[in-house]
């Protein structure tokens, strides 16, 4: 049953170089980039505040497989941490691993951030219509409380995590598994208050870890009786005031994060879940026996959705083998991690069972890295539409090493250079010099591997 729609006029609220809808890592590299290379910038975002993942969905830790690597944050992401430790510190008596935000000072971080950069920012703006004539997208379309607006923009960068506006746009996009379209679960994460400090860092032993693995170690023996399909349970930060900054473990399974039906179902599903864990701690671990909820995440998160037709699809062999590219604007330590999205939690972790025999975990390899070509960037169809972050075109298991957090803020980064470059020589996106965006790049702090380079990007501690 379908319902036709009046045609009706739509306010045009603003005209500018370029428009990037979402404000997670990706977008607030292409924003700040092309910012910064002269274009005039709106970034909108469908929630109250920037940060994405991080902030939405409480992934403070975003580079824990790097923990114990010699790799240095690199680009802008490297210059946000580095700032945000300066400006705020951290609050982390954890022992161990010091690589956190607080999302919720990142909040104002990110604002002040915009601010610096001259980018003008759009909350509570949500994404999901343009209006495109012979394969150019005109207009934006924005849902609003007074209805739609209209933004004109030169060049948009997709940065939604779900591909949202290459969607609108009509382009070809690939989704989950290939055989039956599963992608992997989505989280609803918990903040804990009242934690035992003392009991949980006794010795300077890191005692949430050593739980974490008991925990991991019960279910794999048959011991738990818990409705979730997770055998893991990471932890966040541990305050001196005894929070803990987020418990990752409701994960709700066989669901797409496009559909409204299916997202309501799952952050119903994963707050039920949460209830279950939090019961469990507080009767099974002593530390936890005095605990109560702060907050839960304000959305579920996703660690795969669409991913766009480009002109390069990127694979897993592509990325195992260390392929280079002419083009490439980004390199990254192998490492790949995905939730099997059957919620099947056993199988050995490799990459070979492609997401169809367990969890795939490979951790980070001395001297290994992959490259992301910009090709993968540009999609198919219209000619000034990129794309950045989760949702660039690669296999589904290459994408389990995409989705990194730092890596789709430099996406964001190559996408937002390669944008203004379009405006000023007033060309297609895939027509722009690669040579002068890899040269822009690297004077920004990006490694972009040459052919014949024997460099390494990190060594091991």
């Amino acid at each position: 049953m379908k319902i036709t729609r009046t045609q009706s006029e739509i306010e045009v609220l603003k005209c500018c170089d370029v428009v990037v809808v979402g404000g997670g890592p990706a977008g607030i590299g292409a924003a700040v980039s092309a910012a910064r290379q002269g274009a005039e910038v709106m970034l909108i975002e469908k929630r109250g505040f920037l940060g994405g993942n991080i902030t939405a969905c409480y992934v403070e830790h975003c580079n824990y497989f790097l923990y114990g690597k010699d790799f240095e944050q690199l680009g802008l992401y490297g210059e946000i941490t580095k700032s945000f430790a300066e400006t705020y510190g951290l609050d982390n008596v954890r022992p161990g691993d010091k690589q956190f935000f607080h999302s919720e000072y990142l909040k104002v971080f990110l604002d002040d951030l915009m601010k610096e950069n001259h980018v003008e920012v759009l909350l509570h703006a949500f994404v999901n219509e343009v209006i495109q004539e012979d394969g150019h997208i005109r207009a934006v379309v924005i849902q609003t409380k007074k209805g739609p607006m209209a933004v004109l923009p030169k060049i948009v960068i997709d940065a939604s995590g779900d591909g949202d506006v290459a969607f609108a746009a009509g382009i070809p996009y690939e989704q989950g598994r290939d055989t039956d379209g599963l992608c992997q679960p989505g989280t609803v994460s918990v903040r804990l208050a009242g934690a035992d400090v003392e009991a949980l860092t006794k010795d300077g032993e890191d005692v949430l870890k050593t739980l974490g693995k008991q925990f991991e170690q019960d279910y794999l023996d048959g011991k738990l009786n818990l409705p979730c399909k997770r055998k893991d349970i990471p932890f966040g930060r541990l305050t001196s005031a005894g929070i803990i900054s987020y418990v990752n473990y409701a994960c709700t399974y066989f669901i797409d994060p496009t559909d409204v039906q299916d997202l309501t179902r799952g952050e119903i599903e994963c707050r039920s879940y949460i209830m279950d864990i939090y019961r469990y701690m507080k009767e099974h671990w002593a530390p936890f026996k005095h605990t109560e909820i702060a907050s839960m995440s304000p959305e579920i998160g996703f660690r795969d959705s669409r991913r766009i037709r480009g002109h390069y699809h990127l694979t897993i062999e592509d990325m195992e083998s260390q392929k280079h590219f002419d083009d490439c604007i980004a390199a990254f330590p192998r490492f790949y991690d995905m939730l099997a999205p059957d919620a099947n939690m056993y199988g050995n972790g490799k990459v070979e069972g492609k997401g169809y025999e367990g969890h795939i975990y490979e951790p980070v390899i001395e001297g290994r890295y992959f490259e992301i070509p910009y090709r993968s960037l540009v999609p198919v169809e219209v000619d000034n539409l990129l794309v950045a972050g989760r949702c660039i075109d690669s296999d589904h298991v290459a994408e389990s090493g995409v989705r990194a957090i730092s890596l789709c803020m430099m996406m964001g980064q190559a996408a937002g250079v390669a944008a203004s470059m379009a405006v000023t020589c007033a060309c297609a996106p895939l027509a722009v010099d690669i040579e002068k965006l890899q040269e822009t790049l690297r004077a920004a702090n990006l490694w972009i591997p040459e052919e014949t380079q024997s460099k390494q990007c990190f060594h091991e501690k």
